[in-house]
């Protein structure tokens, strides 16, 4: 059988796949990943389908994940380098009340895009748990930029 450079450890190169020493190479500060996260915050707003329930506000759990637009390492322990989530708390909150919504799939979209229009984030995951079907926990979506 022919010696295939780079076949140690398990890879082939010849489709590209180095051996596992040879991973650590191939990552760079540009494929660091630093994220912030949200989870469970409580909204309370208008939502649904059927007239009744979208009537009265009724609870909704949001879980969010930020990657920041400077490595974590960069910030210099300063809060203005980074995003503030007690601002991205209130702002989603404040979101989520300023008119009903027949589908969390809609209010899901305007988070991610205040995320990133306000808070800088290089890209954004919002996910949104809805407490209204008997015989489930809940019901959901996620929208990820």
């Amino acid at each position: 059988m022919p010696v295939v450079p780079g076949a140690c450890c398990g890879g082939d190169l010849r489709w590209g796949l180095p051996g596992w020493h040879h991973w650590p190479n191939l990552l760079s500060m540009n494929d660091a990943v630093d994220e912030i996260l949200i989870q469970g915050l409580a909204i309370w707003c208008q939502v649904g389908v059927p007239d009744d329930e979208i009537a009265v506000p009724q609870k909704l759990l949001v879980d969010v994940t930020m990657v920041a637009p400077t490595l974590f390492e960069a910030l210099g322990d300063e809060i203005a380098a980074t995003i503030d989530y007690a601002a991205v708390c209130e702002r989603l909150m404040a979101l989520a009340k300023e008119k009903p919504r027949r589908l969390i799939e809609t209010l899901a979209s305007d988070m991610v895009r205040v995320l990133f229009n306000e808070f800088g984030a290089r890209s954004a995951t919002v996910q949104i748990r809805k407490f209204i079907l008997e015989h489930t926990e809940y019901v959901g979506v996620r929208c990820h930029r």
